[in-house]
């Protein structure tokens, strides 16, 4: 067992001082009463605790020795059972009649005791902040590869990312106490975006970086609200330009030149919570039986991502979940008039929504066509991409493998919705300042077998929902065949008795 402090000593003692005297009281009102019911057994020595007479020497002019003498005879003369708090051998008379009752002392320190903020005394927790420092000076330099494994970005992106918030107005006060340098908040911030599960936890990373809990989540939220900005994300996300749109249409083309004008795709994802959403609970309960968060995602095939829709919960068919994002509102302005977006077959089918044939439909005989199976082919080779693209950016940014955010809230979800709004924004901003072919990258790699993970299972529900499904079908068909064929006896059985009537009147 560990040692009780100081404090935990001093409230233990004082606790136990006060239930003694407490008790003593109670005795002494019911031994009161006790002797006013049956006055013959009182005690003629007995003095009630609240009636105790003042023994103390009267005489003040007396000598030292004399006034001890007296004490001494008034001490012997004292009944027996008069409690400690009105001892005879008080100095004076004035100062016992002013004296305060043990219980009124006890009382009073516990009321100290009890004035304080806290029960346990305030022990300094033993961190360091050397991982930081060397992230920020010495593997920032020699060891980028280190440097990126950390903060997700490169060392020259991270420099170019500082410089782009650090005139943010959240990073400036009126204090005389001036905050944390950008910098490091910046790290801190990444390496929670970079990471998911416990290590992404304010104590883990407070204790891994050695900073107060207090700054991580600080940090934390100044990073966000200066990567939201509307200026950041201009920057960062932005629908492609005339030049970009034409490099898109030609990498569609190297599967069909037909097809060039569908040079973007769209994709749902689902972003999971480490746990259930306080804020109506169920409609974030998924397919996959997971709470979780829908995330619409309009890419390019070079794995950019030029439009999002955020904060819907993660039971929102992608049908209607795609519905906010800026394409799906504006496909006038966006979209020329021959041109479209490829989606999965989860989304609905239009002039500017094209997807492959759906399977496992029984009413629908085109599923079976030779030619059908050969064009979900190439449309599968193209809208690939897009899963690519949600596996980079969840390569790069881990958070989103399990967002670590209590949703309790509207405060809570929209905190939600905007961290996963930092994501997208500093992996746009990433890909666009780190300059390297992102099919050799490791995030990309990583992030690719995440997505092929995901792909076995969903194909495993799948493959589940189908067979209960069946199931669910055979033995419907079965009640129903017992249903038949109990109707079909009954029905024997009328015809039977009402040709007994007719030959037998």
């Amino acid at each position: 067992m560990p040692s009780k402090t100081q404090r935990q000593q001093a409230a233990d003692a004082l606790h136990h001082a006060f239930l003694v005297d407490l008790v003593a009281r109670a005795e002494s009102r019911l031994a009161q009463e006790f002797f006013q019911v049956h006055p013959d057994l009182a005690d003629p020595n007995w003095v009630d605790i609240d009636e105790a007479p003042d023994y103390s020497s009267s005489s003040s002019s007396s000598s030292s020795s004399s006034s001890s003498s007296s004490s001494s005879s008034s001490s012997s003369s004292s009944p027996p059972g008069t409690p400690m708090s009105i001892d005879s051998t008080s100095s004076s008379s004035s100062s016992s009649l002013n004296e305060p009752w043990p219980s009124e002392e006890l009382t009073n320190g516990l009321l100290e005791l009890y004035s304080r903020f806290y029960w346990e005394e305030r022990t300094k927790i033993i961190k360091s902040n050397s991982i930081l420092h060397l992230l920020l000076t010495e593997w920032k330099q020699t060891r980028p590869e280190i440097f990126r494994s950390y903060l997700r970005v490169t060392p020259d992106c991270f420099d170019a990312l500082v410089e782009a918030i650090r005139d943010d107005p959240v990073f400036h006060n009126n204090s005389n106490n001036s905050q944390t340098p950008v910098e490091m908040q910046t790290a801190i911030a990444l390496y929670r975006f970079g990471h998911y599960g416990n290590a992404a936890s304010t104590m883990k990373v407070a204790l891994t970086f050695g900073v107060s809990y207090g700054l991580v989540r600080l940090a934390t939220a100044h990073v966000m609200k200066a990567c939201c900005s509307e200026q950041f994300r201009a920057s960062s996300v932005q629908w492609s330009s005339a030049d970009e749109k034409e490099l898109a249409k030609e990498a569609v083309a190297n599967t069909c030149p037909g097809w060039r004008n569908g040079w973007c795709m769209v994709d749902g994802t689902l972003v999971p919570l480490f746990q259930r959403p306080s804020l109506f609970g169920n409609t974030w309960f998924d397919r996959k039986s997971n709470y979780s968060m829908n995330v619409q995602v309009v890419s390019t095939p070079n794995c950019k991502i030029i439009d999002y829709g955020v904060g819907l919960p993660g039971s929102q068919h992608d049908s209607t979940a795609w519905k906010d994002t800026r394409l799906a509102q504006q496909r006038g302005v966006l979209l020329a008039e021959d041109e479209w977006v490829w989606a999965d077959t989860a989304y609905p089918l239009s002039r500017w929504c094209q997807s492959a044939y759906k399977k496992y439909i029984s009413n629908r005989p085109e599923r079976d066509l030779p030619e059908n199976t050969q064009y979900n082919y190439y449309v599968s080779k193209v809208r690939v991409r897009s899963e690519h693209c949600i596996g980079y950016l969840k390569g790069r940014w881990s958070s989103l493998r399990g967002l670590r955010v209590a949703v309790r809230g509207p405060k809570t979800m929209q905190f939600a919705s905007l961290w996963v709004m930092t994501c997208i924004h500093l992996h746009g901003f990433a890909m666009q300042h780190e300059n390297q072919d992102h099919e050799h990258d490791r995030f990309f790699r990583k992030g690719q077998k995440y997505m092929r993970k995901q792909r076995r299972i969903e194909r495993r529900w799948r493959r589940m929902q189908r067979r209960a499904a069946a199931a669910d079908e055979r033995r419907r068909s079965e009640r129903n065949e017992a249903d038949l064929r109990a109707g079909k006896a009954k029905r024997e059985e009328l015809k039977q008795k009402l040709y007994d009537y007719l030959t037998n009147p």
